[in-house]
């Protein structure tokens, strides 16, 4: 019931009465994040057998969009993500090193609808679709390079705050969203379904910096 409370919250609220402040038709939208994470790890077992990892993800993201109507843009964001995986295993007289290095590159159309709760604040929902091109290159004794695609469809809340009439703070309240996803590698095919993010709490929100330009402004 809880988890059900949540998804249906932003639909409550768009229906919500209407507050005075809108984003007008032709207002053109740009916004922009980046984030990252990166973990080191050592390992020790009794059998003197030693194992190092380290792991950096590095993942920007821009968008932009159009209002085609009061308070409703259609926008495409692009989000290309870079992993970097160095793993080592040591055991007396042996030595094994290896190494993945993958690009995921996310095309994503979509279309938003706000809702000012007041002057500044406002809430949105966000249906979309996903494309993604997939590569790894993983080398140990032999290098293998791989490539694949995706796609899927989502849908995300989100808040933003208007610090000024021409730039915003706004979050993607991933907590709250739905995403259906395939991905298909040279030898494996994957489904992935989830409502809301499990874990990281960067994974629950991120801030974005957001413009939005109008002839007056």
């Amino acid at each position: 019931m809880k988890r059900l409370l949540l998804l249906f919250l932003p639909v409550i609220l768009l229906l919500a009465g209407r507050a005075e402040a809108q984003f007008q038709k032709g207002t053109v939208h740009w916004g922009a994040t980046i984030s990252s994470e990166g973990t080191i790890s050592r390992f020790e077992s009794f059998q003197s057998i030693e194992t190092k990892n380290n792991s950096h993800m590095i993942s920007p993201s821009v968008q932009f969009g159009k209002f085609v109507r009061d308070n409703t843009m259609f926008g495409l964001r692009i989000t290309p993500s870079f992993n970097l995986l160095n793993s080592e295993v040591t055991a007396q007289n042996t030595n094994n090193k290896f190494k993945n290095n993958s690009l995921t590159v996310n095309l994503s159309p979509f279309v938003r609808r706000y809702k000012f709760l007041s002057e500044k604040w406002a809430i949105f929902i966000q249906p979309g679709l996903n494309l993604a091109y997939l590569r790894s290159k993983a080398s140990s004794q032999d290098e293998e390079l791989t490539n694949g695609y995706g796609g899927g469809i989502y849908v995300v809340p989100g808040i933003i705050y208007q610090i000024t009439p021409r730039f915003a703070l706004e979050s993607d309240l991933n907590l709250l969203s739905l995403n259906l996803n395939y991905y298909h590698m040279d030898d494996w095919d994957h489904f992935h379904f989830n409502a809301g993010a499990t874990s990281g709490i960067q994974s629950y929100f991120g801030l974005r910096a957001s413009w939005y330009l109008t002839k007056s402004n």
